[in-house]
C-alpha cells in the first residue's frame, strides 16, 4: 500500500514534523562544533532537549509498534527508516508498483548518509534495496521476510543526486522469492540487488 500523494492533514502534520527533524538531522551532522559559539550551542540543545520532553509526553505507538499501527501510520510508506515519509531517519526513498509488475523508486541522499567523502554509506545502499524490493515481492502475490541480500556496488553512489531504482520479481521457488533491484544515476549504473525473501511456513506475513 502506498501513502496517496495527498494525505489526510493528521499525517501530513506527522510528515511536517518528521521534515523538521530530518533538517535538524542534517544541520547536526554537518555543524562545525570548533566555530560554533559554545553557548548557542548549548542553547539550541538545551531547546531541544526540551522539545523532546514535551513529545515523550505525547501518546506513542511504542506498545503496538509502528508495523502494527493503524491505518496510514502502519503502512511501510509512513513507518520505514528507509522510506517513511513520517520517520525522520529516512531519506526518503519513494517507490510505487507499476501495472507492469515493476516497482520504480527514487530518493535524494544528504550528508547525514556520508560513507565516503561525497558518496552514500555503503550500508544505507543495501538498505535501500532491502527496503524497495521488498514492496516488489508483493507482486508475487506473497510475502516473506529478507532470507539473503545479495549487492553488487558498480559504482559509488553519490550524495545530493537523484538515484532512480526499478525492482521486480524474477521467479517464485516454493516459499522462496527472488527479486532483482537496480539502481542508476544520470544513465549509469552504480549497484545491483538481488534477494532471496522466505515466506512464513504458516503463510502468515506479519507486517
Amino acid at each position: 500500500m502506498t501513502t496517496p500523494d495527498t494525505p489526510d492533514e493528521t499525517i501530513a502534520r506527522k510528515q511536517a514534523l518528521a521534515d523538521v527533524v530530518r533538517r535538524l538531522v542534517e544541520s547536526t551532522a554537518l555543524a562545525d562544533a570548533a566555530s560554533t559559539d559554545p553557548a548557542d550551542l548549548e542553547a539550541v540543545t538545551a531547546d531541544l532537549a526540551a522539545a523532546a520532553d514535551r513529545m515523550a509526553a505525547w501518546p506513542s505507538l511504542h506498545a503496538t509498534g509502528l508495523a502494527m499501527a493503524p491505518g496510514l501510520q502502519g503502512t511501510l510508506l509512513e513507518r520505514s527508516g528507509i522510506a517513511g515519509r513520517s520517520n525522520p531517519l529516512a531519506a526518503p526513498v519513494q517507490w510505487e508498483t507499476g501495472p507492469d509488475g515493476v516497482t520504480r523508486g527514487h530518493a535524494v541522499f544528504g550528508p547525514a548518509y556520508e560513507g565516503p567523502p561525497g558518496c552514500v554509506h555503503g550500508g544505507f545502499v543495501a538498505a535501500a534495496f532491502d527496503d524497495l524490493l521488498g514492496s516488489a515481492q508483493t507482486a508475487s502475490g506473497s510475502a516473506g521476510y529478507t532470507g539473503t541480500l545479495t549487492v553488487r556496488m558498480i559504482r559509488p553512489t553519490p550524495l545530493g543526486k537523484r538515484i532512480d531504482y526499478e525492482a521486480a520479481v524474477d521467479r517464485v521457488e516454493g516459499r522462496k522469492i527472488h527479486v532483482w533491484g537496480t539502481a542508476d544515476c544520470g544513465g549509469e549504473r552504480l549497484a545491483e540487488a538481488g534477494i532471496v525473501f522466505i515466506a512464513p511456513a504458516d503463510g502468515m506475513y506479519r507486517r
